[in-house]
Parts: C-alpha cells; structure tokens; sequence
C-alpha cells in the first residue's frame, strides 16, 4: 500500500472514531483530543517504571566456587555451577560467588518491564522471535567481576517441547537497563530438549544449554511462518508517542512473541514498527501501555493481521502492575 492510501486509511480511522457515537452531524476529520492533550504528556513516570518493574524481580544467590551448587529459582529456571568455574585476575576463587537472576516467563511481565521478543532473524531484519523464557543473569564475587574457566548449565522449563531452540542474547545492550535486541549467541553446547528429575523422581519437561557470558539471555526460536509480510501501525489515545507510552504485538501462540513498535509518525499519528516482518493472517493483540499519576493505563486490542495492519487502543483502563501483567496474561 502507498504511503498516501495509508494516510488515507488512517484518516478515516480517526474520522469514524471521532464521528461515530454522538450524533454530531457537523463534527469535521481530525484526531481525537482528550482533556489533556494541549500539553506535553509527561512520560517520566513510564520511563522510571523500566527499573521500578525489573529491579523488585531479582533474586539474589550464593554459590561455592569450590564445591559447586545447584540453584533454583522461583519459576523453575534452575542454574548449575561446576566446582572451580570462576576466576578473578586469573586466580579461582576461594569462596561464594553471587548471582542476580531475573527469569520471565509470561508476556504480562514482559510488556510490563518493557522488553520484548524482537530479534534479528535469519535474513538479517528484526522481528519477534518466539520464546519459551527470558531471563538476566549477573555473577560477581566481592562486588567484582568474575571470568569463566568452563560455562555453567541452565534448565528452563516449559511444555512447548519438539522445537529447535537456540540461546540469544543482547550484545547491543547487555546491561539491566535496556532496550533488548535478540541476537543469536553461539555456544559450545547447542540448545537441547532434556527434562530435569529432582530427587524424589519428579520429572520437569525443558531446555537445557550452556553459557559463559552475562547479561540478558532468551531461550527461543526464528519464526518461520512462509506467509508474507506486512508492517504494522496502532493509534493511541492523542498525545502519547515514544516520549511517554509503548505499543507491544502480542502473537496468540503457546510460545511468548512480543513485537515493540519502535517508532512513531507524527504525521499520522501513530505508532509503527518499521520493519514489515509481521505475518499475514497471525491473531495478535496490540497493546498500549503507558503510567500516569502511579497507575498503569493501558489499551488492547486483538485482530487479524492483514496487509498494512493498523490497530486503535483507544479505550484505556488503569490499574497497578500487578493488575496489568494479570489482564495481560489473560488475553
């Protein structure tokens, strides 16, 4: 589709949005103002929800360099550290090392601290990948960094089983405080299928690979739906763009595929992701998330994806964080 078809159909979007309920009959084209639209938005309480939503989620561990452990964390992730794994200045280390882990496993928690499962695919352009489990992984000794001598093993469970997975990673943006881009990460041990049996015989159906780097991890697979691709685009309610709100695609699949509209067009006054790498014929939903005055608000709505997708999340509802990884999770 043209870019002046677009326009166009965006249009008439905002005209039968704004035209369609009251019964004005001299109401004129034009974007839908809300009471607070003549100023700027502000978007610091969103921004600041980045840290507020990842920090409360790590979980602290100690492990003996010397003697080894085994760790399991509270959604089943399980870390297993070889005894003599870790070196500081070229010296093993005498003594625990710590371990910070956040481990996400449903997409409300995911949209909620602004990550998503954008990656770069196997033709080189980004797309939502699928993934059975996010997580980042920290490990220092007396506040220090730490150097491998052999990787470390890592269990994620999860039911989506006869997939070939691979590990990613964020090489671009490793830190806590990121805008993660999955990358492939290329390990000595490739991503394979083995249940983890506790001791009383319990069998836990998961992946397992190895790893001897830090930072944000994904446990996931490249899309290879054949259908063809389009791009897609959202309008929120007027006002919001990237400064203060994100709009997410979530695919309706087993696995967990979240696509982060990484643009906005004030021209048209929508967001967009840039990359037209969505399917055809997937059902997805658009979700619209910002924070304003400590409350979560947020839009959603599903559809089918078609050619030059556009979607409105227009109806905002407020709750705290909890209330919007629930309604999140339950679409």
């Amino acid at each position: 589709m043209k870019i002046r078809n677009f326009t166009l159909l965006v249009l008439g979007v905002i005209f039968l949005l704004a035209c369609s309920s009251d019964g004005d009959e001299n109401c004129t084209v034009g974007a839908i103002h809300s009471p607070n639209a003549q100023d700027p938005i502000d978007g610091a309480e969103y921004q600041a929800s980045l840290m507020e939503c990842r920090l409360p989620r790590v979980q602290n561990f100690s492990a003996s360099n010397i003697m080894g452990e085994e760790i399991l964390a509270q959604q089943g992730t399980r870390i297993f550290v070889n005894p003599q794994t870790f070196t500081k200045d070229g010296n093993i280390i005498d003594g625990d090392v710590d371990i910070a882990l956040i481990e996400m496993y449903e997409p409300g928690e995911i949209i909620a601290c602004q990550l998503s499962t954008n990656g770069v695919n196997l033709s080189g352009n980004i797309e939502p990948l699928f993934s059975e489990s996010i997580f980042y992984l920290d490990i220092t000794y007396q506040g220090a960094p730490i150097e491998f001598i052999q990787p470390i093993r890592v269990f994620i469970p999860s039911n989506n089983l006869g997939e070939q997975q691979f590990l990613f990673h964020s090489p671009t943006c490793p830190e806590l405080e990121c805008t993660v881009l999955w990358e492939e990460e290329i390990t000595s041990v490739p991503v394979f299928e083995k249940p983890y049996i506790d001791a009383t015989g319990v069998k836990v159906f998961g992946y397992q690979t190895v790893m001897q780097t830090l930072g944000w991890k994904n446990i996931g697979r490249y899309n290879t739906d054949p259908s063809p691709r389009t791009i897609a685009y959202n309008k929120a309610p007027t006002g919001y763009n990237k400064t203060n709100g994100n709009v997410f695609l979530c695919y309706d699949t087993a696995s967990t595929a979240i696509g982060l509209f990484d643009a906005y067009n004030a021209n048209l006054d929508v967001y967009s992701e840039t990359h037209s790498q969505i399917p055809e014929g997937i059902i997805a939903d658009a979700i619209f998330v910002t924070v304003q005055n400590n409350q979560y608000e947020y839009g959603t709505k599903r559809g089918t994806v078609t050619t030059d997708f556009l979607t409105t999340t227009l109806s905002i509802q407020r709750t705290d964080e909890a209330g919007l990884i629930n309604a999140i999770n339950g679409l």
